[in-house]
């Protein structure tokens, strides 16, 4: 008979385990954070540092949030992807060129009276045979066709006041009835009751017999409307998707766009994927002078979008974001203090390594403004008083900007002086203001001139404490925030942070539970209207005003100013706008935007652009070059798992060799010859 021997077969049944693990670790070796399925498609990888704050259109108004929503959403207008210089607005949902008149009606007042009233009728007609996406909250989830009755209920949702839309002050003192209805309603939400969306808004009209048309009547000239239209904020919403969804629709969007959201893991990713229903949007086939020797015109005449998928994946730390992107998992990334040695061996000039690798420096131009921002109903930085307005200007000579640029963009950016950046008319290169030019000893004299002696606050005997919110949640923000205290506690004052996560910070800033935070502003439509109403009081919180500064000879001038066309007239109107406002120091202007990009080789069509953010729509990669690339810089390192298998084998070879020693032995027999 034969007889088994246990532990031999133990070891070598582990032998082949051993061998079979090794094999497996060579030959399948891949470190892609990415399922194999995604690894056959066109998708676009691109972050966040953290989820956005809402999906929800008629309040969504930050970069990261419209990121998302500019490709869910589409409006009447889009911005030219390759024309830029000036910027051209094409239609998308629209199916002409909106027809302005001028007209002259007799508008009702609130106390019942008729005013005569010059206004303008802007007239608009939507392509017929567009439909939202598929969704459950249609009959048989199937997208029903776009209306223009969608236009005029985003239009009721965004005088909501319920809904906190930031742009509802753009509207509400100019199309003609929507301050009533503001009015109306806001008396039924104090008795607790819902917003009656019935209630009738003179100048939000439909046109008898066509449904794919409507109007909007303004009460005053107003041409910057062409570029409110081609903003995701008045983008058609589906009021069968309120209905079902209400608040939730921040997180469930149903949109028109060219892509829908496929997978939200909150922390983790936002994954969008084409619409079925999408647009018919084709890749323009002319651009601005250089485009087409620069390869932003191969893709001309294709239909959007040109990518399966986008994703954004939710990576918090910069450090994980680089290395990701050496690894060819990420597509587009930026250059900050955690990659810019890395990157960059000096300003505008890539690294040999980045170099050899095919990937694309960007220099990137933004149309903003970044800045400060005091509560100005709070009661000891805000008001009007002189001691008020002296502590504001002492902190704000407090505040290096050139030293920010240098320390937190690498250099890039320049600093400002006002609210209108370079590349918007009205912008003056010449001016200086005195209140944001540093120095110290002359702030720390305005300190004491208002009552804050080496900045001592005589109430309490001790340095004044000033509360600064921010969302300095990851590395790069909390360097940021330590420059602040180290500038603002210079003049003796006690800076304290109070850091937020992203959504709560917002809804801290929105509410006014704030004293002194930063924040920035990137144009919505390149207009001088768009950065000079961020101090109009008609603008207030929630709106873009968020120090809440009302100053009546500013309201005044401004609104002389937006109502007309880029002239020597308005360029005057603009520059006595900043001579109101600055003595006042509602806000520190620090800089207008620069930053460099870097572009994978396999990414085609990138051109960024200031106004827009919906450039995934026009993107393309090359998935041969992608694949060749990914693979060649993910080479598995075969050495570590060769010396660690050959340790095991070794240390195994005394116990086989025990094993067959064993099974040399005889089976001793008794005297009758039976196995014992």
């Amino acid at each position: 008979m034969n007889v088994s021997h246990p532990s031999r077969h133990l070891i070598f049944s582990g032998r082949y385990a051993l061998i079979l693990a090794a094999l497996a670790l060579l030959t399948g070796c891949n470190n892609s954070p990415y399922s194999v399925s995604q690894q056959n498609k066109k998708v676009l990888y691109l972050t966040l540092a953290q989820d956005v704050n809402t999906l929800d259109p008629s309040i969504a108004y930050d970069v990261d949030s419209e990121s998302l929503t500019e490709l869910i959403y589409s409006s009447y207008f889009r911005y030219d992807h390759l024309k830029q210089n000036p910027f051209q607005l094409d239609l998308s949902l629209g199916a002409q060129m909106p027809v302005v008149k001028p007209v002259t009606y007799l508008s009702t007042q609130p106390n019942g009276t008729k005013k005569e009233v010059n206004g303008q009728l802007w007239t608009f007609r939507v392509r017929p045979g567009l439909h939202f996406q598929n969704d459950p909250c249609f009959p048989g989830g199937r997208g029903r066709e776009i209306l223009g009755s969608d236009f005029l209920f985003t239009f009721r949702r965004m005088a909501d006041p319920a809904i906190p839309c930031p742009i509802v002050s753009y509207f509400d003192q100019k199309i003609e009835g929507m301050a009533a209805y503001e009015a109306y309603n806001r008396k039924r939400i104090a008795h607790h009751q819902k917003t009656d969306y019935s209630y009738p808004i003179a100048g939000l009209q439909l046109v008898p017999g066509h449904p794919h048309m409507f109007r909007i009547l303004l009460n005053q000239p107003y041409p910057q409307l062409r570029y409110l239209m081609a903003m995701t904020l008045t983008a058609p919403l589906p009021s069968e998707a309120i209905q079902k969804y209400g608040a939730k629709i921040a997180t469930h969007p149903v949109g028109c766009g060219q892509f829908i959201l496929k997978t939200y893991v909150p922390r983790g990713r936002y994954v969008l994927v084409k619409n079925p229903n999408r647009p018919y949007l084709t890749y323009p086939s002319t651009g601005m002078p250089g485009d087409r020797k620069a390869g932003l015109l191969q893709d001309a005449g294709r239909q959007l979008p040109l990518v399966d998928e986008v994703q954004f994946n939710i990576i918090p730390e910069g450090t994980t974001v680089w290395n990701e992107f050496l690894q060819g998992y990420l597509d587009i990334t930026g250059v900050s203090q955690n990659n810019f040695q890395q990157a960059m061996p000096r300003p505008d000039v890539i690294s040999p390594d980045l170099k050899a690798r095919g990937v694309k420096l960007r220099k990137v131009v933004s149309l903003d403004i970044n800045y400060y921002i005091f509560n100005m109903d709070d009661p000891v930085v805000g008001g009007y008083s002189q001691r008020a307005r002296l502590l504001r200007q002492a902190v704000s000579m407090a505040v290096n900007s050139k030293e920010e640029i240098d320390l937190e963009t690498l250099g890039l950016g320049m600093q400002a002086q006002w609210l209108t950046p370079p590349g918007i008319f009205g912008f003056n290169p010449n001016y200086v203001n005195p209140y944001r030019q540093f120095n110290l000893q002359k702030a720390k004299a305005l300190l004491a001139e208002a009552g804050y002696p080496k900045g001592i606050d005589p109430s309490t005997g001790k340095p004044l404490v000033i509360y600064y919110d921010n969302s300095a949640v990851n590395a790069q923000g909390r360097q940021a925030l330590a420059i602040t205290q180290r500038e603002i506690d210079s003049l003796g004052i006690n800076l304290v942070s109070r850091s937020w996560r992203n959504a709560e910070f917002q809804d801290r800033i929105n509410g006014g539970r704030f004293q002194f935070t930063s924040w920035g502003w990137v144009a919505d439509y390149p207009d001088s209207e768009n950065f000079a109403f961020l101090l109009y009081s008609r603008n207030k919180r929630p709106g873009p005003n968020v120090s809440n500064y009302s100053n009546p000879l500013y309201d005044a001038v401004f609104r002389k100013m937006r109502s007309l066309n880029d002239t020597p007239q308005r360029a005057a109107l603009i520059q006595q706008l900043t001579d109101i406002s600055a003595p006042d120091c509602p806000l520190i202007y620090t800089s207008h935007s620069e930053a460099y990009g870097l572009v994978q080789p396999w990414l085609l069509n990138y051109k960024p652009n200031p106004i827009a953010l919906d450039g995934p729509d026009y993107l393309n990669i090359n998935m041969q070059m992608r694949t060749h690339l990914r693979k060649s810089w993910n080479q598995p390192q075969i050495w570590p798992i060769v010396l660690i298998f050959g340790g095991i084998f070794l240390s195994a070879l005394p116990a086989i060799g025990v094993v067959r020693k064993r099974s040399r032995r005889h089976l001793r027999r008794d005297h009758t010859g039976a196995a014992q």
